[in-house]
């Protein structure tokens, strides 16, 4: 935390650093080439020095931490750790194991390999309209594929305590990056679309390569697109150095509205959100019913609940965009 408050103070992200260690032949430009080739750019090593891939430091060219991370050839002898590591569960808990992976390959071709890994233990459902059969996959690609390169995106590189999890349940999916939220952003303040990015040089070469349209945006379309397909919404949690998006695939059907629907969705309207105390108080009931009332309506899509982790005594609830 005080490196990050130090390289706040100078406006530099740790994938901005030059790595000492290793020199420009560090780097795959044959990689890199390719990418580029393949969203019809072209990547020289000016274009390196300007996606600050490459930068000088004491007039000698240097790789940055973030090029290293994008297209280092040596991965394992720089981050010996796995950068990414996936499971597929029996059930729903961390009992039993069926599948695991850990990926060191560079992050650009780590967003596949961890793609290929979440289509290979999620289902796919037919529906045959006639006259062809449409199947249609347990979890949203889209959705999967925004939280994914997010997360890839966001995490906490400097770090190598811990790595990127996948962990694909019976009833879920939840996907943890190291780092929370960047000093001065907060849960709802993300969700609303404003965004600090954690890694500049992973930020401009993603755009680059087509990976991200724009910052800032991508936890509001993996919320609007389960809503559209009557899915339970995400879940984004804060806990403690750590950030979890939760994904769920079970369709919600639409349920009639009751009369203490009308009164909670007014209080909120009025003052952009609720707690557990304040809708406990507002319909009159105990704690324990007006909790199980608010995370049923967060399940539906009605709500997004805001906390810092799954024992926040100051979680909030708010309408989703557009609501």
């Amino acid at each position: 935390m005080i490196a990050e408050i130090r390289r706040l103070k100078e406006h530099t992200s740790f994938d901005q650093l030059p790595d000492l260690g290793t020199d420009p032949d560090a780097l795959d430009m044959d990689l890199m080439g390719k990418l580029f080739a393949a969203v019809h750019k072209t990547c020289t090593k000016s274009t390196a020095r300007s996606l600050e891939l490459i930068v000088d430091y004491r007039n000698t060219p240097r790789p940055t931490k973030g090029a290293l991370l994008l297209f280092g050839k040596n991965r394992d002898e720089l981050f010996p750790d796995p950068l990414i590591r996936l499971i597929r569960f029996k059930g729903t808990t961390k009992s039993t194991a069926i599948d695991h992976a850990d990926i060191k390959s560079p992050l650009t071709i780590a967003i596949d390999e961890v793609l290929a890994f979440i289509r290979r233990n999620t289902s796919m459902k037919a529906i045959i309209r006639s006259p062809r059969r449409e199947d249609i996959p347990e979890y949203p690609t889209e959705v999967v594929r925004e939280a994914v390169i997010n997360t890839i995106l966001h995490s906490d590189y400097s770090t190598m305590r811990s790595c990127i999890q996948v962990a694909i349940f019976e009833d879920r999916m939840e996907i943890t990056n190291p780092g929370p939220l960047p000093l001065g952003l907060s849960l709802e303040t993300a969700l609303s679309g404003i965004s600090q990015l954690r890694n500049k040089v992973l930020g401009r070469v993603f755009r680059e390569l087509g990976l991200i349209e724009q910052w800032g945006s991508g936890l509001q379309r993996m919320f609007e697109s389960c809503v559209q397909r009557q899915l339970p919404p995400p879940k984004f949690q804060e806990l403690d150095l750590f950030f979890r998006v939760t994904l769920y695939p079970m369709a919600v059907q639409p349920k009639p509205e009751l009369p203490w629907h009308a009164l909670l969705f007014s209080y909120i309207r009025q003052h952009s959100k609720i707690s557990v105390t304040e809708a406990t108080k507002l319909w009159k009931v105990s704690s324990r019913t007006s909790t199980a009332r608010l995370k049923m309506l967060c399940q539906e899509g009605a709500l997004m609940a805001l906390s810092k982790g799954p024992f926040d005594p100051h979680k909030v609830f708010i309408l989703p965009k557009g609501h």
